[in-house]
């Protein structure tokens, strides 16, 4: 199949133009700054990297296949055209996994080890031993969500001891170092007795607002809530009424409903609260800039051979 490729932001790579064209003899190929310098180039293009939008996809009537920028995109990527097509979306599903682990794992150290409460008595010169809070081979990990993400943060948890629970829309066969793997359905059972609730899954339909005043309500006061993948799964507002009604002990969050995270949000001025800005998945991460042009490339010769590509997602439920 003829590949003629627009280069849409954001997070275009230099030389991914030059490196698709030496990948498929014959490709067309153009980098574009903005949506608005493509013009009629679209009117033929059989394929696109990065976000495409409505105005833009009405006139590609030969569009196939367009190659996410991120393995979650924001919401305003699935408008009803798109998603209602035949045109197949691929994303960067897998190039993240360690890094985003690593950095739920970060979070489940930083409070077993009390490290969030001894930098505020650094700030203030001040020396007072704590007791550790949990004891981590003593302690259980639910981790919502069970693709790479949390497969991996799954491993991390049980190196240090932890029993490990997964809850998943799709995932029915439990990995390898999962002790239970459960439904979304039976979410609210497993919630009240997990003492680290560690959210990697996408945002979808079903999951926005899934950790409400309700849910949280549900988890002991002793746990905390950990949330590495989409902001909209916690409704922000009921988070800062648990955590300060001391309805759980503490959180750390990577991900917002809204971000930045606005300055009069009370979470920046909880103790017991771990900010990061986004981080985990940081496309600048050691190894991320070449998983992603590997994964481009060989959807590329894949798209030019007709054979099926790498990371197809599911258009009506986002992922």
């Amino acid at each position: 199949m003829k590949l003629k490729m627009a280069l849409l932001p954001p997070d275009v790579m230099e030389g991914w133009d030059d490196q698709i064209r030496e990948a498929v003899p014959g490709a067309e190929v153009r980098t574009f700054a903005s949506p608005d310098e493509v013009g009629d180039y679209m009117d033929d293009a059989t394929c696109a990297y990065g976000f495409v939008p409505p105005e833009l996809f009405r006139r590609a009537k030969k569009l196939k296949w367009i190659q996410c920028y991120a393995a979650g995109p924001a919401r305003s990527f699935w408008y009803d055209e798109l998603v209602q097509s035949d045109v197949v979306v691929t994303n960067f599903r897998g190039i993240f996994n360690e890094h985003v682990a690593a950095h739920a794992m970060s979070f489940v150290l930083a409070f077993s080890r009390n490290l969030h409460r001894y930098s505020l008595q650094q700030a203030g010169t001040e020396w007072k031993q704590l007791p550790y809070p949990v004891y981590l081979p003593e302690t259980s990990a639910l981790i919502i969500g069970v693709g790479g993400i949390g497969a991996e943060t799954g491993r991390l948890c049980k190196a240090f001891g932890m029993k490990v629970i997964g809850v998943d829309p799709r995932v029915t066969e439990k990995p390898e170092s999962f002790d239970e793997l459960y439904s979304v359905d039976s979410l609210e059972k497993v919630l009240p007795p997990a003492d680290f609730v560690i959210i990697t899954t996408p945002e979808t339909p079903q999951t926005q607002r899934m950790i409400n005043s309700r849910r949280l309500n549900l988890m002991k006061e002793t746990a905390y809530l950990v949330n590495v993948g989409r902001g909209a799964v916690v409704v922000l507002n009921d988070l800062v009424e648990a955590l300060e009604g001391r309805k759980l002990a503490g959180a750390g969050l990577d991900v917002f409903e809204e971000e930045p995270l606005p300055p009069n949000s009370r979470l920046w001025s909880n103790p017991n609260v771990i900010i990061t800005p986004h981080v985990a998945a940081n496309p600048d991460s050691p190894h991320v800039p070449e998983r992603r042009t590997r994964i481009l490339l060989e959807n590329c010769r894949r798209f030019s051979r007709g054979e099926e590509l790498l990371n197809v997602m599911d258009k009506k439920n986002w992922f």
